[in-house]
């Protein structure tokens, strides 16, 4: 006996689990939620040569995935062996592994279903009968005669019914359905030599046929968005490169892009995989051209040897290693700023909805270099030889703390805050315009502990002169004037209101746009948005009043949230910010503008209705505060 936590108990030795354990562990790694099986599905049908994929899917998933095709089919005697782990006709020996051809090849997808569901396996090969086998949690019945064509087809039932405590955890069958479209159209990007057809709860969502043209593929997924995209081209000294990797696919200009990654797919050698180990280069090759916070929309294929590529890294096969990663990175990255070289596009600037590079206090930090990588790569190029974790999403906050304020004499040389960023003083650039400071609604906030303040002038048409209390202020009238703004368009929930429009505006949506609608449509309902599906599509007929023009391009960058339960709820407040400071900068009075004394005191007026009056919304100061003992102290009045 030996004592634990205060209580006695017999001790634990060592033993072999049973076989239904080890499956029961082996399905947590391999079948996470119901569009994992509907990927490991897809693979074994690709892999089987198929040129038509049919998926039916019901409530999410859970209570059904169907997956059909017309590939080669497997032979009747080796329906039972097919059911079992590590049994597969994709590798013989371990050689194999250095060298991986197909999609899948570790032999557990069906088994690993199988212990988690009701399965149901049919298949025909050309010549021979067409036969089944059923697997009920583990057990395996008897090989049965089928009825079918050449081909095979998977019938998963009850997903995770015999494991209340893993579906608990599981999403809404909504937020399922759109992250199997994902899964679909990943596919179909990456083998548009195969036909895909997607049912989800009797409703067609995707269908696409076979075609030779990558393009082709691209235009039926995408829809008119793929006719924004540009062709990627590499640079004609890349073709007498060493190595044998080559990049192709497409990409947006610097003017169309989305709050998140989701709209990356990077494709190697056919297989789909997460797209965070190229984001660092992808985002280089753009240079200056793309915001921090923003992400483009691409299609990435990279084609190299199968012995240049370790497959065999997580029981997903979502990552890779990559033999030659800073070489592989390095053409990334210049065939991205080649293909860019000839578009004449600059940035998102004001009019958009962009996470500013000013909201963003966190420097992004690179991976660090791997001791294989040669000492002319850059720091990032180690990224993709290890299985690397996405890149984490910007976080962007509005800074709220007080600022230190430098008082005469010995004023400091150095800033007191960081340079504006090349994105906001393109926003700047933008700003003022007709304001009307008399137009404005007066704060009606608690009183800080500011004095009243009365202004005495301009100084360069930028700095008001104010006297309040014993202190001589000089306040940048825009800085003041935009956070000024920001706190008043960002609490205002009148402004957040949904407004119909007078002609609903119509929406180009992709498929796994459609979805993320379908799921998050009550809670985009909530925020102020209210969407249709009319004949001819989707339509926005509502949206917050404050939005105006932008409510279109701050729509699509919330549908990115909605694909996980209370996302919209959560992050709503979060672009509220984004909108908020970017409309606050806009409107915000002008540097070199003259202002009234009745303007300069409304401005007053309200510095001191705002809970930090110290700091813009860029993190800057407001005002330089000299004391009047500081002032005496300078010119000698008192010792």
């Amino acid at each position: 006996m030996t004592a634990s936590g205060g209580m006695w108990m017999a001790e634990r030795r060592i033993q072999q689990l049973d076989d239904l354990t080890i499956g029961h562990i082996a399905a947590g790694e391999v079948v996470e939620r119901p569009a994992q099986v509907v990927k490991e599905l897809l693979e074994n049908s690709i892999d089987a040569g198929a040129r038509s994929i049919d998926v039916v899917v019901e409530r999410g998933g859970f209570d059904m995935i169907r997956v059909s095709d017309d590939g080669r089919g497997i032979h009747p005697d080796d329906l039972v062996l097919a059911m079992d782990r590590h049994a597969t006709s994709k590798l013989s020996r371990r050689e194999d592994l250095s060298a991986i051809h197909t999609m899948g090849f570790r032999g557990e997808a069906l088994a690993s279903i199988g212990v988690v569901s009701e399965l149901t396996l049919q298949s025909r090969q050309e010549g021979k009968e067409a036969a089944e086998i059923h697997m009920r949690h583990g057990l395996k019945g008897e090989v049965q005669p089928s009825g079918r064509g050449r081909g095979t087809t998977v019938s998963v039932a009850g997903l995770f019914g015999n494991v209340p405590a893993r579906l608990a955890f599981q999403r809404r069958p909504q937020t399922e359905h759109a992250r199997i479209v994902d899964v679909v159209v990943a596919h179909a990007l990456a083998h548009p030599e195969v036909g895909f057809r997607l049912e989800l709860d009797g409703r067609v969502a995707i269908d696409v046929p076979e075609t030779e043209d990558p393009e082709d593929r691209l235009h039926d997924i995408l829809g008119q968005k793929a006719g924004d995209l540009l062709p990627m081209r590499a640079p004609a000294e890349d073709e007498n490169a060493p190595g044998d990797e080559r990049w192709s696919g497409w990409i947006s200009a610097p003017d169309i892009t989305r709050g998140k990654a989701d709209d990356v797919h990077v494709l190697v050698n056919g297989r789909p995989i997460a797209s965070g180990p190229f984001q660092q280069a992808l985002r280089r090759g753009y240079r200056t051209r793309l915001m921090v916070g923003r992400h483009p929309v691409a299609v990435l294929r990279l084609t190299l040897p199968p012995e240049e590529v370790d497959v065999n890294v997580h029981p997903t096969k979502s990552e890779v290693r990559l033999k030659h990663a800073w070489r592989v990175l390095e053409r990334l990255e210049r065939a991205v700023a080649h293909t860019l070289s000839s578009v004449a596009t600059k940035p998102e600037g004001a009019g958009a909805i962009p996470e500013l590079a000013g909201l963003d206090r966190t420097a992004q930090q690179e991976l660090p270099v791997e001791e294989s990588v040669p000492p002319s790569a850059p720091a990032w190029a180690a990224a993709a030889g290890m299985a690397l974790a996405p890149e984490p999403e910007p976080v962007h906050t509005v800074v709220e703390e007080d600022l230190e304020q430098v008082t005469l004499p010995g004023l400091s040389a150095n800033p007191v805050a960081p340079a504006l960023s090349s994105a906001e003083r393109e926003l700047h650039r933008h700003a003022g315009g007709t304001c009307n400071l008399a137009n404005e609604p007066a704060l009606d906030g608690v009183l800080n502990d500011l004095p009243d303040m009365v202004p005495l002038g301009q100084f360069a048409g930028t700095y008001m002169l104010v006297e309040a209390g014993d202190e001589l202020l000089l306040v940048d009238q825009h800085a003041l004037h935009e956070r000024i703004r920001y706190e008043r368009l960002r609490h205002d929930e009148a402004l957040w209101e949904g407004q119909r429009r007078l002609v609903p505006i119509p929406l180009n949506l992709d498929a796994r746009t459609v979805e993320r609608v379908r799921a998050g449509r009550d809670r985009l309902a909530s925020v102020g948005f209210e969407l249709e599906e009319q004949e001819s599509g989707w339509h926005m007929v509502a949206a917050p009043r404050l939005l105006g023009d932008d409510a279109e391009a701050f729509l699509m960058d919330l549908l990115q949230d909605v694909d996980e339960d209370g996302a919209p709820l959560e992050t709503v407040e979060r672009r509220r910010d984004h909108l908020a400071f970017m409309t606050s900068c806009r409107g915000a009075v002008k540097a070199n503008h003259e202002l009234t004394k009745a303007e300069m005191r409304r401005l007053l007026e309200d510095m001191r209705r705002i809970p930090n009056p110290w700091a813009c919304v860029h993190g800057r100061p407001t005002a330089l505060r000299l004391d009047r003992r500081a002032l005496d102290l300078h010119f000698g009045r008192e010792g």
